[in-house]
């Protein structure tokens, strides 16, 4: 089911975690922080009739202290990936609001819950030349994550919701080929504060967000699920441990959160950074001991997923780099247990490891 937009005063939803506003999805100020901001989407072409079926791709703009980013990376059915991070200087990205209105050079994103149009292009950048141009058309309600400190306040210093369901179609551009492509989308938002401003205007440390664990699920049953965590500067041993948030919901609607579980590494692999090894497959292990009627078992419940890598890009920015990201996509399998019986979940996965240099 499609979402139709709704006044502000009509079928507004019962819980603050899933209202959101125009000034929620337009770019935030502060008058004590810098402010890094990010408008992501990503898509898996599934529909039937999609010319590229089963490829996959991410785009995000953003904004930072330092520079200005245009992620457009393109993932296919097997083990190869063409695009990466682009950098421009800080106010490369133009930013206008309320609502999503975002440009990066010529890629965009313009909208406003539930509608979205992404289009977004590397071809004087890479060698490798993509072009795509893509309508969200949201299936789920939002739902704030971690943190809200907005409420459609645009001096808000951090925030991070998502669409965890979302209807794509459009076109994808690679060189001089074009592609129709439709399928299951995911799109979400995020700031925080990213650096202390003292009184004369100095600025002191770094208290950015930049190293995380994150997945997008879509399983195929229908459900969706977001799972992040984010760390300090550097991710050690303990990091496994430390609370994070995964969202859970299986009709769009209705939320299942669960704040402490377990990121288990396996299948260490080596990247190109000698300091640094990512997991090529991780589990995922949760226990939610109160759950409303909105799954078809009772709790408590018990969550043990697996996410497999099959196709692993590498973005790594500075000179010497500073900072890398390592975006996979792979399968998930694993199954939620309660009340003495199990229900099993299979499906597909985008994930992003994070990490300081």
């Amino acid at each position: 089911m499609i979402l139709e937009m709704k006044k502000d005063s009509e079928n507004v939803p019962s819980s603050k975690r899933y209202v959101l506003k125009e000034n929620d999805e337009g770019p935030h100020y502060s008058n004590f922080f810098d402010i890094r901001e990010w408008w992501y989407y990503n898509a898996l072409f599934n529909k039937p009739g999609s010319e590229l079926i089963n490829w996959s791709v991410a785009v995000s703009l953003g904004a930072s202290t330092r520079y200005d980013s245009l992620k457009l990376i393109l993932h296919d059915d097997a083990d190869k990936n063409y695009g990466d991070i682009y950098l421009g200087s800080k106010g490369t990205t133009k930013i206008d609001g309320p609502r999503v209105d975002v440009k990066f050079y010529d890629s965009f994103i313009r909208g406003r819950y539930p509608n979205w149009h992404v289009f977004a292009e590397n071809t004087a950048m890479d060698k490798k030349a993509i072009v795509v141009d893509l309508d969200f058309t949201a299936s789920s309600l939002p739902m704030w994550i971690f943190m809200n400190t907005g409420r459609n306040f645009s001096k808000s210093p951090f925030g991070y919701y998502c669409l965890l369901n979302c209807d794509v179609k459009g076109e994808v551009k690679l060189d001089d080929k074009v592609y129709k492509v439709g399928g299951l989308g995911y799109h979400d938002h995020t700031w925080s504060p990213s650096f202390h401003i003292d009184s004369i205007g100095k600025k002191t440390h770094s208290v950015g967000v930049s190293v995380w664990d994150w997945l997008c699920i879509h399983f195929d049953n229908g459900w969706d699920m977001f799972v992040g965590k984010i760390y300090s500067s550097r991710y050690s041993f303990f990091s496994k441990f430390m609370p994070g948030s995964i969202c859970l919901t299986t009709d769009g609607k209705k939320l299942i959160e669960c704040i402490f579980f377990v990121l288990d590494y396996e299948k260490p692999q080596q990247t190109s950074i000698s300091s640094i090894k990512i997991p090529t497959k991780i589990n995922i292990k949760a226990r939610k001991t109160f759950t409303r009627k909105n799954i078809p078992l009772t709790g408590p419940l018990d969550f043990d997923v697996y996410f497999e890598a099959d196709n692993v890009k590498e973005c790594l920015c500075g000179a010497p780099p500073t900072w890398g990201q390592w975006e996979s996509t792979g399968r998930v399998y694993g199954e939620v247990r309660g009340s003495g019986k199990s229900i099993k979940l299979n499906g597909w996965a985008i994930m992003e490891i994070a990490r300081n240099m």
